[in-house]
């Protein structure tokens, strides 16, 4: 399946002669161009048994660039890009972006993104962890509903791992623990954004004393214990199912659960694919498109044709590089590859960044 990944970088007009005026210039001589990057999330660009990349696997490439003021209108030029993609009949898949996108108002990114059918995958802020908002009883935990019975210690997991209250493979623990009082679809969402949605007890992922015939189904799913409440139980759990708009925590929400091995394997394939294209395309022997010399012209559409000449070179630069390393019909590869290959798997990812295992 394929993604996209959305980042905001500064594409400087005039040489930084420090570092520290360097912040100070991009504000006044500077643009901040939002490239949109597509590569296969499913796949990673690893080598064949006979040392040559995937055919399969495509190069990260850039497909869309829109440039405006430094910190301005994120969403709306990200969105605005989106949309073009969607209209020049490209599918969509995930989508993610740097904390500037997620941190736009709901109305500006988040609902027109997914209404376009692409499946946001984010990461937070320190203070967006833990619980985020909450419908019909249902809670949103770091982007996914959950059971409102979630015990403290899997809703609090990251909050807890960034106060080094708990260790690396505790909290790996937590987050898969997770899942069986997640709020599980019972419908596909429809054209406007609403979904069916069912408690975990009736999804047959949990046993909840306030849906009997969920009891003793399994002695391995986890028993919930509800609050007593003088007003009876929550929506959430006294009907079989409920309906979630897609203003309902729009904000937070996104498609896969934060911090899960499917989460850490596509957003960071998305970020690693972006930073390694943004490196390529400032190559000073190359595009260089950080340097201000490679474009000597003023002006903000003048620089955006540039800018995307730019991008397109290294597009191309960067499949000719690759059709060069495929071995094809027998035919040896003309280029030899400089990936390496994997001889075990990452590190676990963690909120704190990668932990050495305890001795």
């Amino acid at each position: 399946m394929s993604a996209l990944l959305i980042v905001k970088r500064a594409t400087p007009l005039a040489r930084d002669s420090s570092a520290t005026d360097s912040l100070k210039k991009k504000y006044l001589f500077g643009y901040d161009a939002h490239l949109i990057v597509t590569r296969d999330a499913e796949h990673d660009a690893v080598l064949l048994d006979d040392g040559t990349p995937n055919p399969n696997v495509l190069p990260a490439l850039v497909l869309g660039v829109a440039l405006d003021k430094p910190g301005q209108r994120p969403a709306y030029n990200g969105l605005k890009v989106l949309n073009r993609l969607r209209e020049r009949g490209y599918n969509p898949g995930y989508v993610a972006g740097d904390r500037a996108y997620n941190n736009s108002d709901p109305d500006e990114w988040q609902l027109p993104v997914r209404a376009l059918g692409f499946k946001p995958v984010y990461d937070y802020r320190a203070d967006q962890l833990g619980k985020q908002a909450g419908t019909q009883g249902a809670i949103l935990v770091e982007g996914r509903w959950y059971c409102p019975s979630m015990p403290e210690p899997l809703i609090k997991a990251t909050i807890d791992l960034h106060a080094d209250r708990i260790e690396r493979e505790t909290w790996v623990r937590l987050i898969a623990a997770r899942r069986s009082y997640r709020v599980m679809p019972k419908e596909n969402t429809d054209s406007n954004g609403y979904q069916r949605m069912m408690c975990p007890a009736q999804a047959g992922k949990a046993q909840c004393p306030i849906k009997p015939h969920t009891m003793g189904r399994d002695p391995h799913l986890p028993l919930i214990d509800p609050e007593p409440s003088p007003t009876g139980p929550l929506k959430v759990c006294r009907q079989r199912t409920i309906t979630v708009s897609p203003e309902a925590g729009a904000k937070q929400w996104q498609a896969l659960d934060y911090g899960s091995q499917e989460w850490q394997r596509v957003y960071f394939r998305l970020r690693d694919s972006v930073e390694g294209y943004n490196g390529y395309a400032k190559n000073p022997l190359a595009e260089g498109i950080e340097s201000a010399g490679s474009r000597r012209i003023r002006g903000i559409a003048a620089q955006t044709i540039l800018l995307a000449f730019q991008l397109a070179h290294a597009n191309r630069r960067k499949i000719r590089k690759w059709l060069d390393t495929l071995s094809l019909g027998g035919e040896r590869p003309r280029r030899r590859t400089h990936h390496r290959r994997q001889t075990k798997e990452p590190k676990s990812w963690t909120p704190t960044g990668h932990l050495a295992p305890a001795a």
